[in-house]
């Protein structure tokens, strides 16, 4: 059996803590947590690195194995890790107070409406986005994600609040300070340090089907807000999202694709050197991470982008129909794709080329009038042109 137990001082441990421990014939731990229990007999093992720490306790699971980290493992913690790496019946789980717990509270802080974070390992991708309904945000951070990092970051992505960076929390140098986001940045904390944003809470808004003026585009060479909402609907956008914007133009459609599949990955297809231009300065207002613009054909590009779980093609499926088989190799068992064509013909060669691979597929057409008013003061209905819909999509 693993004991895993969440210790920040030994004198906190109740008797049955103390017990197991005093009883370990494996300890493993960080440095810290070793220290404590330097003259314990056990066989100790330093949890760094991990991957062969791992290793060792695997080896000696049949010993009586006491694991100590910092507060609950199965929060942002050891915990996971452990249960990938070996049955949820050989593990035991007793959680100390988080460092999260300690820092509300040090604060004076309720922390059931607060939003957490672990950079641990990860980018910044998005997270202005994931955090914009709260009030409070804890951060944990690490040596490349510090407070001032994560301060620039969210500065740049136009949000401020107060921050408290709390330092060594339930040891005898804690300390906190509490600065203007805008002071943050440029700091030098301890290493072994979390922070508490207060800002404003907003609304994260699903916005997609903006007005073209939102955007920059070669005239005409947009897809119309009315015909974006019906596409995005029915590609049906999830936040882990591959998606595929082939001829994006500028990228109207996919810009507001990636704002709604936020945590993945969004991929911009555009040959044209002027498009891409206006694209990049497009992405550059939306203020995303998440999105990779390819100045290339369709057919150059396919080979090279991961699968997608969701397609929006704005023109050059021809490519698409060339290179059948990359495309086919290209796709998850679940894609969506959604395709839009001015021409009737294009519209039903597309529709022969999806069912010969197997697509489920249906089509539409949106006839679209948008309100005028004429020099007299009258008001009218100005018509545009059609745009045919194709849908097709894979089911396991």
């Amino acid at each position: 059996m693993i004991y895993v137990i969440g210790l920040h001082h030994l004198e906190d441990l109740g008797p049955r803590l103390r017990e197991l421990i005093s009883r370990a014939e494996v300890l493993a731990g960080g440095k810290r947590h070793l220290a404590l229990l330097a003259s314990h007999p056990a066989e100790k093992i330093l949890l760094s690195p991990l991957e062969k720490a791992l290793g060792e306790i695997r080896k000696k699971k049949e010993a009586r194995v006491v694991i100590l980290t910092s507060g609950d493992p199965l929060f942002f913690g050891l915990g996971r890790r452990l249960l990938e790496e070996f049955p949820p019946e050989d593990l035991v789980f007793y959680p100390a107070p988080t460092a999260m717990q300690l820092a509300f509270a040090r604060l004076r802080l309720s922390w059931e409406d607060a939003r957490f974070i672990s950079f641990h390992g990860r980018s910044p991708q998005n997270v202005h986005l994931e955090i914009a309904p709260y009030q409070k945000v804890a951060f944990f951070t690490d040596p490349q994600n510090t407070p001032s990092r994560i301060a620039s970051y969210l500065l740049e992505k136009g949000i401020s609040g107060k921050a408290f960076v709390c330092e060594n929390l339930g040891l005898a140098e804690e300390r906190i300070v509490g600065l203007p986001l805008e002071e943050v940045r440029g700091k030098r904390f301890s290493a072994l340090n979390l922070m508490v944003l207060l800002k404003e809470a907003q609304p994260r808004r699903l916005l997609f089907g903006l007005p073209e003026e939102h955007y920059q585009h070669e005239r005409g060479l947009i897809t119309k807000a009315e015909v974006r909402a019906v596409v995005i609907s029915a590609l049906a956008p999830f936040p882990e999202a591959t998606v595929w914007d082939l001829g994006a133009g500028s990228g109207a459609v996919g810009l507001e694709l990636a704002g709604l599949a936020f945590r993945g990955q969004t991929f911009l297809v555009e040959k044209e050197a002027s498009r891409v231009k206006l694209l990049r300065k497009n992405l550059f207002l939306t203020k995303l991470d998440n999105v990779e613009i390819i100045e290339s054909s369709i057919k150059e590009a396919l080979p090279s982008l991961p699968s997608p779980d969701l397609i929006f093609v704005g023109g050059g499926f021809g490519d698409l129909i060339e290179e059948a088989s990359s495309f086919l190799r290209s796709l998850k068992k679940d894609t969506r794709l959604v395709a839009t064509f001015v021409v009737f013909e294009h519209l039903l060669k597309a529709l022969d080329f999806c069912q010969t691979l197997g697509f489920k597929t249906s089509f539409s057409a949106l006839f679209l009038a948008r309100g005028k008013v004429f020099p007299d003061g009258g008001r009218g209905l100005l018509s545009q042109n059609p745009v045919f819909i194709l849908k097709a999509w894979r089911q396991r």
